[in-house]
C-alpha cells in the first residue's frame, strides 16, 4: 500500500498566490427567500442591435411558498474521489491521463464570512444574499496517494460562520455528474457544463419561477486542442502536453442584452457575452475576462435583478442563467475598486441599480484566500 504524500503548506501558499493573478419604471413585487460564438458569430439572442429599449418593462409578481426552500446540505455527498495514479508536476498533481488538479490548501473564510455579512446588514432584509463557494477538480479526481485541504468541511465551516445568508450547495450538485465532463483537464477552472449543474442549484434554491432551460435547448460550440492554465503550472508536464482536451461551452436559448463597463470607460457599451479568443485562452470567451463591469438586459419579466459579486469561475456561470433573471449585474473582487466611472460598493451597486438578490459566486481559492481581502473595502 503507498503511503500517502501530504503536499505542504508552502507548494499550496504559492499555488494560491498564483490564483490571485486568475431600468424599467414598472413596479415590481419581489420574493424574498426564507433561510429555513465568438465575436462575429451570435447566436439569435444577441441580435437586436436597439439592445435594452426592444427588452419588456413589464414585469409580473412572483409568488412563492418560501418553506420550500432547501437548505444547503449537511451532509457530504458520495463522491468519486481515489483512484488511478499521479505525480506533482510543478505545482499540480497530474494524473497519468494527463488531468491536472491544483493543490487546495485550506483556510478560515473569516474575512469572506464578515464582509457578506456586513453587505447582508447593509442591504437590508428585502434584499436576498446568497453565497456559493464552488469546490475544485481535487475534491472529486484526486489520485492514489495523495490529498489536500478538505473543501468540503472548508465551505461548510465558513457557511457555519454567515448570519441570513443563504448558502447554494454547488458542492453536492457537482457530485452527482462527476463521470462527465463538469472540469476542464487542463485548466483550474470548471467547464461550462459544470457551471450549469451549479446554475440550476442556485436558480432552485433562489425559487426563480420561470423553468431552468434544458442544456438541450442551449448551442452547443467545441474548440479542439485546448490546454489551459494548469498546462503552464504543471511546467508543461509531458502527459498534459500530449492530452489537449476540447473546450466546450453552451450558448443559451433566450434573449439578452450584453453591455461591459472597463475600469476607464464612462459609461456601458453594448458586446457580446462570447468574445473571441485564441484556443490558449479559451476560458476568456465568458465575458471577453474580469476586468469590466458587466450588464445584462434579459427578456425575463419576473422582476428578480441579480448582481453577483465573483472570481472567473463565475464567468462561466452567468450564461447559464440569462433565462432566470431580468437584469444581471457582475462584478469581479479584485477589480471592482479599480473602476473609475462606477461605484466601488456592493451595497451602493444593490441600491442604483434596484438590486433584488445578490450572489458571491466563486472557488474555495478565492474565498478563503487572498482575493477575499477585497470584499472589506468593497461591501
Amino acid at each position: 500500500m503507498k503511503k500517502t504524500k501530504i503536499i505542504s503548506l508552502i507548494t499550496s501558499a504559492i499555488l494560491m498566490l498564483t490564483f490571485t493573478g486568475c431600468q424599467g419604471t414598472s413596479t415590481t413585487s419581489v420574493l424574498t427567500v426564507d433561510i429555513g460564438g465568438g465575436q462575429n458569430k451570435t447566436s439569435a439572442a444577441e441580435t437586436n442591435s436597439s439592445g435594452s429599449s426592444e427588452m419588456s418593462t413589464v414585469s409580473t409578481t412572483e409568488s412563492f411558498d418560501v418553506s420550500a426552500t432547501e437548505s444547503a446540505t449537511t451532509s457530504r455527498p458520495d463522491t468519486q474521489t481515489g483512484g488511478g495514479q499521479g505525480e506533482l508536476s510543478g505545482t499540480v498533481i497530474v494524473m497519468a491521463d494527463g488531468r491536472g488538479m491544483p493543490i487546495f490548501g485550506g483556510g478560515t473564510g473569516a474575512t469572506y464570512a464578515k464582509a457578506l455579512n456586513e453587505v447582508k446588514e447593509k442591504v437590508g432584509a428585502n434584499v436576498n444574499v446568497f453565497s456559493m463557494i464552488v469546490p475544485t477538480q481535487g475534491s472529486f479526481y484526486m489520485p492514489e496517494g495523495f490529498t489536500m485541504a478538505d473543501e468540503w468541511d472548508c465551505i461548510a465551516n465558513v457557511n457555519e460562520q454567515l448570519y441570513g445568508i443563504i448558502p447554494v450547495d454547488a458542492y453536492t450538485a457537482l457530485s452527482k455528474h462527476t463521470d462527465e465532463e463538469i472540469y476542464a483537464r487542463t485548466d483550474h477552472h470548471w467547464m461550462q457544463l459544470g457551471a450549469y449543474y451549479a446554475a440550476e442549484e442556485f436558480v432552485k434554491t433562489a425559487q426563480i419561477s420561470v423553468p431552468f432551460a434544458p442544456l438541450s435547448d442551449y448551442d452547443k460550440y467545441e474548440i479542439k486542442g485546448y490546454l489551459g492554465t494548469l498546462y503552464g503550472w504543471s511546467e508543461q508536464n509531458a502527459a498534459m502536453g500530449s492530452n489537449p482536451e476540447t473546450f466546450v461551452y453552451y450558448i443559451p436559448p433566450n434573449d439578452f442584452a450584453t453591455y461591459y463597463m472597463n475600469p476607464e470607460d464612462t459609461d456601458f457599451t453594448r458586446g457580446y457575452m462570447f468574445v473571441e479568443q485564441d484556443v490558449g485562452q479559451s476560458y476568456s470567451r465568458f465575458m471577453g475576462g474580469d476586468l469590466k463591469v458587466v450588464h445584462i438586459e434579459t427578456d425575463v419579466t419576473n422582476g428578480r435583478k441579480l448582481l453577483v459579486i465573483k472570481d472567473s469561475y463565475a464567468n462561466a456561470f452567468v450564461p447559464c442563467i440569462t433565462g432566470s433573471f431580468e437584469e444581471i449585474w457582475t462584478a469581479d473582487v479584485r477589480y471592482l475598486d479599480d473602476m473609475q466611472n462606477f461605484p466601488h460598493s456592493i451595497s451602493q451597486i444593490v441600491k442604483d441599480q434596484g438590486i433584488t438578490d445578490v450572489l458571491f459566486c466563486m472557488d474555495t481559492f478565492s474565498a478563503v484566500g487572498e482575493n477575499a481581502d477585497n470584499l472589506p473595502g468593497i461591501v
